[in-house]
């Protein structure tokens, strides 16, 4: 005897053979730069830069916004034609592709935004980092600034890229212009061996004229003085 299907046993064969549609596990992460690691305390409160991560697990992009919370005159400059040193650097866990950090609006790094697998030159901060960004002299990264940056994956995202390095630093970044000509170089994480801020000390030093002029009155000053000595 053949058994004519229902309509409600049709719809139900006909979600059955749906595939399952899984929500993404979204990733959110804030990385706030608010320790000074060694040099000179920069202006304002802390935390003076905050770089903000989001995406999903399971995608090859995600979205990167880095902000200048500084006060004063302070900027972020770094990272020249030879990557010596950086300005602004994380670590991440998963490589980018080779073209894997554009920016898309605000303040961009003009002296490269560049993932390098072995590392950049991080000045006195020790361990890995990997994703470096830099400003150029003629347009410095300062309060007030952000970047906004779409960061392509070399594979699926499996959760936070952004960790600790083997030091236990996430992020670090060499402030400059700190009361007009002093620096520091601020972290983020729990790392140890933090060696503090200690007093900027601004030195000026007086040209070579000027230093000439002082000689030459000093001379003649003494001259003044011996032959006063000398006749009274």
């Amino acid at each position: 005897m053949n058994r004519i299907p229902t309509l409600a046993g049709m719809a139900l064969t006909a979600l059955m053979a749906l595939p399952l549609q899984v929500a993404a596990t979204p990733i959110s992460t804030s990385i706030a730069l608010d320790t000074v690691f060694s040099g000179n305390t920069p202006d304002g409160p802390a935390p003076w830069l905050i770089a903000e991560f989001t995406s999903a697990v399971g995608s090859n992009t995600g979205t990167l916004v880095l902000s200048s919370h500084t006060g004063g005159p302070d900027f972020i400059q770094g990272l020249n034609s030879q990557q010596s040193t950086v300005g602004w650097a994380f670590y991440l866990n998963q490589a980018l592709s080779p073209s894997g950090a554009a920016c898309t609006a605000g303040t961009c790094a003009d002296n490269g935004a560049s993932y390098k697998a072995g590392g950049f030159n991080t000045g006195p901060v020790p361990g890995l980092f990997n994703l470096a960004f830099g400003w150029s002299q003629s347009n410095r990264f300062m309060i007030g600034d952000s970047a906004t940056y779409a960061l392509t994956f070399a594979s699926p995202l499996t959760g936070n890229p952004f960790v600790e390095n083997a030091s236990h630093w996430s992020s670090v970044a060499h402030i400059q212009g700190i009361a007009d000509d002093c620096s520091g170089w601020i972290v983020s994480g729990n790392g140890t061996g933090a060696e503090g801020s200690g007093p900027c000390r601004s030195v000026t030093v007086a040209e070579p004229g000027a230093l000439g002029m002082l000689g030459l009155g000093l001379l003649f000053g003494g001259l003044l003085l011996g032959l006063r000595r000398r006749y009274s």
